[in-house]
């Protein structure tokens, strides 16, 4: 069965739906989490998960990509470490699954903060291609199985 509700102590988080990316919830955890603060069900950011290189002519679907997005008003709580923390550990949970990837822009301290608590370590630097320019990016990751 899967799964379309987490929580903690403190966060919901529920899948989004469906119809915002179909191919990505075919597969259990996959798709685009909105996360809210449990006691009053206030929106704070979503975490995506797909597979690394997902839209790309070679995604790997044994490397599962995580990343989060968190409104400013809600930084410095240590919702993102919580909710990123709860979704690895379901996903860790797949057996097929041996890796778990996040990226992020590479002045962005929080998140590799965030990426370092899960227990990931830096594989490298690269440049992410945006609309808006390139974006000097890191890469970091865990084996888990």
């Amino acid at each position: 069965m899967k799964m379309n509700v987490l929580g903690t102590e403190r966060l919901n988080l529920k899948l989004m739906h469906e119809g915002t990316g179909p191919q990505l919830y075919e597969h259990t955890c996959w798709g685009l989490w909105e996360i809210t603060i449990k006691q009053s069900n206030v929106f704070i950011g979503y975490i995506l998960v797909k597979p690394m290189d997902l839209f790309s002519e070679l995604p790997d679907f044994s490397d599962i990509e995580i990343g989060w997005r968190l409104k400013q008003e809600s930084w410095g709580n240590g919702y993102a470490t919580e909710a990123a923390s709860l979704m690895f550990n379901e996903i860790a949970k797949q057996p097929d699954i041996k890796k778990i990837s996040a990226t992020a822009n590479k002045n962005n301290q929080a998140s590799i903060k965030v990426m370092e608590k899960l227990g990931m370590q830096f594989i490298k630097n690269y440049i992410q291609k945006e609309e808006s320019g390139d974006v000097p990016s890191v890469h970091y990751s865990k084996c888990i199985n």
